[in-house]
């Protein structure tokens, strides 16, 4: 085999082995993860598209309404319709802002806790590994002390492995949304 294919196996063969539990886990992260990363994508990208130039011509030229039809469902638009208060105006953005601003960073700090939960997982699969493989050692034969050291060592770096897999890239589109 080359070396790809063996270390994807070894990949996907830690979904059987001891630290399955915790792969299971990390798999479920990554999961929700990804799920956050398409919604705020479709959200920011194709929902949410503007035309920012013809929205600021808009409210320059003070044509709210005309301003609230090239907005549609964006989150803005609490802010603009905010705007037509009599005589309250500051206050109704000061209402409205944070609304706005709770739809827009909706979820993406849930990619934090992708990221930190996942290594933590990956670091818990990497004690519970070395525990394994040292566990029981001195009333193993020299065969089965290989088997075992060999199976606890594989399952640490494979949990750690996954753990950062999924970790960093959650870490570096939380810090990319926000």
């Amino acid at each position: 085999t080359t070396d790809g294919a063996f270390v994807i196996s070894n990949f996907l063969g830690a979904f059987s082995g001891p630290g399955a539990i915790f792969m299971y886990a990390i798999l479920a992260l990554l999961s929700y993860g990804i799920a956050i990363c398409i919604e705020r994508t479709y959200r920011f990208v194709i929902r949410w598209k503007i035309d920012e130039q013809a929205l600021r011509q808009q409210i320059q030229t003070n044509n709210l309404e005309q301003a609230k039809s090239i907005v549609g469902a964006h989150p803005v638009r609490l802010l603009l319709d905010s705007t037509s208060s009599q005589g309250h105006t500051w206050d109704s953005l000061a209402i409205a802002a944070p609304l706005v601003e709770n739809q827009i960073r909706k979820r993406v700090s849930s990619l934090a806790m992708v990221a930190n939960v996942a290594t933590m997982l990956g670091l818990l699969g990497t004690v519970y590994g070395l525990i394994f493989a040292l566990e029981g050692l001195d009333q193993a034969s020299a065969i089965e002390r290989t088997a075992r050291l060999s199976t606890g060592i594989a399952t640490a770096m494979i949990t750690t492995a996954w753990g950062l897999v999924v970790g960093v890239p959650a870490l570096i589109a939380h810090n990319y949304m926000s």
